[in-house]
């Protein structure tokens, strides 16, 4: 998926009944350091979102990614960051609903970069509105979906020294942590 960077079987439960039948890229394959990218996996009958976003903050102001807020239905651990899997609402054209999405903000700077402790690479699984029930089946493809992409995405794309490694996903590798 997603032009065979992410793997797993997360992505076919994310899609639904029949698994992936299609699937949209946007940038998702960046060659240089870029703001923001997203792919598509569609299915039959649901469909979901994976973004990223790099852009510059403090690390002093990491504390607001990482306290849950009061949509958050549980918190996980991916490498040594905390993911949130939440329902918050969103306005749509019938009013607002909610939508499912696991996301979490890793601390990665641009290699050589002297502000390296100056930047955030955030990465969000989510499904169009509106959510589905979240049972075990899907919280547990949610999680994993976001484990893949953070894999993916912060480890062999952006290289940041907080992300876990592929064979170490969802739970927290101690040891180096490069840079």
């Amino acid at each position: 998926m997603c032009d065979g960077k992410l793997r797993g079987d997360a992505f076919p439960t994310l899609a639904g009944e029949g698994g992936v039948t299609s699937e949209e890229v946007h940038d998702f394959s960046p060659k240089k350091w870029t703001a923001g990218g997203r792919c598509y996996v569609y299915g039959a009958k649901h469909a979901v979102e994976i973004d990223y976003l790099w852009h510059l903050d403090s690390i002093d102001d990491l504390d607001r990614y990482r306290s849950p807020g009061p949509s958050t239905v549980k918190t996980f651990k991916v490498g040594s960051t905390t993911g949130y899997l939440e329902t918050p609402k969103v306005r749509v054209a019938k009013g607002n609903v909610n939508q499912n999405r696991a996301w979490l903000a890793l601390p990665c700077a641009v290699p050589g970069d002297e502000s390296s402790d100056q930047a955030l690479l955030e990465i969000e699984v989510k499904e169009p509105p509106p959510a589905r029930t979240l049972d075990d089946s899907l919280t547990k493809a949610f999680v994993s979906a976001l484990t893949i992409a953070t894999s993916y995405l912060g480890d062999d794309v952006f290289k940041c020294s907080a992300s876990p490694s592929a064979a170490a996903t969802g739970s927290p590798s101690p040891g180096a942590s490069g840079g």
